[in-house]
């Protein structure tokens, strides 16, 4: 009998909050790379990605206090960046503090999360 070995698909768990954070990092990641980078043909792509992601994120009924989330591999990498780039901003615009430190450290266990669904 012939065993077929099927890639999983990419699920992110995510609660309430962290679906809220990911609505937020999305928004502000596309927003931010709007006015800071020229328009390209990949940059245009990566944020059309991020806007479908965001679409289908705000379309999990507010009821929902946990979910798997199923991403494609094209998602996970825009998550990915769009993740790195919201930690590099606000380490650069917001003041050291705890409560800054720590909202950071469980975004980048969520990126870390990511890495391994690569």
């Amino acid at each position: 009998m012939h065993k077929y070995h099927l890639n999983p698909v990419p699920s992110l768990r995510l609660n309430f909050h962290d679906l809220t954070a990911v609505r937020g990092i999305i928004c502000a990641y596309i927003t931010y790379t709007r006015r800071t980078s020229k328009p390209s043909r990949q940059r245009d792509e990566q944020l059309q990605v991020l806007e479908s992601l965001h679409v289908r994120l705000a379309s999990v009924p507010a009821n929902v206090t946990d979910i798997a989330f199923l991403l494609s591999t094209v998602e996970v990498a825009g998550l990915d960046c769009a993740i790195a780039g919201f930690c590099a901003f606000i380490r650069c615009k917001v003041p050291p503090s705890q409560e800054r430190d720590e909202t950071l450290h469980e975004v980048e266990r969520m990126r870390e999360v990511l890495a391994r669904m690569r």
